[in-house]
């Protein structure tokens, strides 16, 4: 097989190549190169390329194949990390030029796992300042763009930007991401790809920079939820993990969604929804419906919107303990969408802090009871779909419906539904109660086993 033929938005595809000897694994990182190298100039991805890096791991992995080793389904394959992630010897920038010599000296935990599985780190990429932003957009190092897109300069969403944007055109077919309020689900939605988040604490985040310990979860970007599912095996020890993600077929998929309890929410709040997101996420519900599955309306003890204020009391505080000092330093470059919330940060009262902080654990105790009574609960994605980078409101992030599961403590994902009247694509929300990522799994798996929405993508550039 040639390398242009090679599906490289298709994880478990290479991987099950690799172990048939299809093709190997120069053969993948050398098309996931040639791929960046002619288009990252565009999309601007890759905050640093580690060409020769990969490409000598990728001959090792194929030598250590050639031998009978294998460490499983992730060998040889390549993965992009959001630059947040340290790499021993490698600079960490969090997205902000201050950090430009800011080199690691030990690879974080995930980065460890991910090499003991045999994959291979192919580049840092672009985020959002520290995190904290769900638009993508970034001042000082620029903003990767949305491949579904070619005329117009759309948001990737964020704060994970980079990651979604290299999945979503093709770079590379895995990805990881952080999220703490929205940053993996987000720019999946945005860029009409898989964004799978983990339940907050389930991968130890040693090596990891902070945004906010009480609210930060490490996540995935792939093109489908059975991609992310290498990665989750790789990263999490998990003994309920069935593995039948890998080969579901539609009978057994049929078969797990039939009975399925869905929790969706009330219709009026979806009333500042985006008219084609709200159809889209109706279409959904039916689909489900039709396949067996049993829809209830849950009455939530909270109004989607007041979650915000404490969600943002606990981010920005504990954002401000990192970051909090820079922010206050106006000789220290840093985009103006970042610099007021982080200074917001550093007035805030302890005992503001600590109100938010019992006010998330009376939450989740209500939550926990409305929840008994089903498996998932289904929102919308976002509110809109991509807007143009020109129209993004910095003090109005898009997190509406997903900061609600980092609040919760709930794993998520967003799944492509389809596309708007412009071509842009429209993400679904899924959650379920955290520590059941693995039924999670199963549950997007099976609903991308019986539709197709995952499999459209970007019109190449000509």
């Amino acid at each position: 097989m040639t390398n242009h033929n090679l599906p490289l938005d298709n994880a478990i595809a290479l991987s099950n190549g690799l172990q048939e000897g299809k093709f190997s694994s120069v053969d993948i990182v050398s098309a996931c190169l040639k791929r960046i190298r002619s288009e990252d100039a565009w999309l601007h991805c890759f905050v640093e390329v580690f060409e020769s890096e990969a490409l000598e791991a990728a001959k090792a992995s194929d030598q250590m194949r050639k031998a009978g080793y294998s460490l499983g389904p992730l060998h040889g394959m390549p993965i992009a990390v959001k630059d947040l992630v340290d790499m021993a010897g490698k600079v960490t920038t969090i997205g902000s030029p201050l950090f430009a010599n800011n080199i690691a000296n030990t690879d974080a935990y995930l980065i460890e796992r991910l090499k003991a599985a045999g994959a291979i780190i192919i580049g840092k990429t672009h985020m959002v300042q520290f995190a904290l932003g769900g638009w993508g957009t970034n001042e000082h190092m620029g903003t990767p763009r949305n491949p579904w897109d070619h005329q117009v300069h759309r948001v990737p969403g964020g704060s994970s930007s980079g990651s979604a944007a290299a999945v979503a055109g093709g770079l590379v077919p895995l990805s990881i991401g952080t999220d703490t309020g929205g940053s993996v689900r987000l720019p999946a939605a945005y860029c009409g790809i898989t964004g799978f988040k983990f339940t907050v604490g389930l991968v130890n985040t040693q090596g990891v920079a902070p945004l906010s310990k009480t609210l930060d979860s490490i996540g995935v970007f792939a093109k489908s939820m059975a991609d992310t599912a290498l990665v989750y095996d790789a990263l999490v020890d998990d003994p309920y993990r069935s593995k039948s993600a890998h080969g579901m077929t539609e009978e057994s998929a049929y078969k797990l969604l039939q009975g399925l309890r869905i929790g969706r929410i009330a219709p009026h709040e979806l009333k500042d929804v985006q008219a084609e997101i709200v159809k889209a996420y109706e279409h959904t519900l039916e689909f489900f419906k039709s396949v067996g599955a049993h829809i209830t309306t849950l009455e939530l003890p909270f109004a989607i919107a007041d979650l915000a204020p404490m969600a943002i009391h606990i981010m920005v505080t504990e954002g401000a303990a990192s970051y909090g000092a820079l922010a206050n330093d106006l000789t220290k470059p840093m985009d103006s969408g970042i610099r007021p919330r982080l200074q917001a940060g550093t007035q805030l009262l302890a005992t503001d802090y600590i109100a938010a902080l019992e006010n998330q654990t009376k939450l989740k105790e209500q939550f926990a009871k409305v929840i008994e009574h089903i498996d998932i609960f289904a929102t919308p994605t976002g509110l809109t779909t991509a807007v143009p980078l020109t129209e993004v409101n910095p003090s109005a992030p898009p997190v509406h419906f997903t900061r609600v599961f980092n609040v919760l403590d709930m794993c998520g994902v967003s799944v492509p539904v389809g596309l708007d009247a412009q071509n842009l694509p429209i993400g679904f929300q899924l959650g379920a109660a955290g520590g059941r990522d693995a039924f999670l799994v199963e549950v997007a798996t099976a609903f991308q086993t019986l539709t197709q929405f995952h499999l459209v993508s970007p019109k190449p550039r000509v």
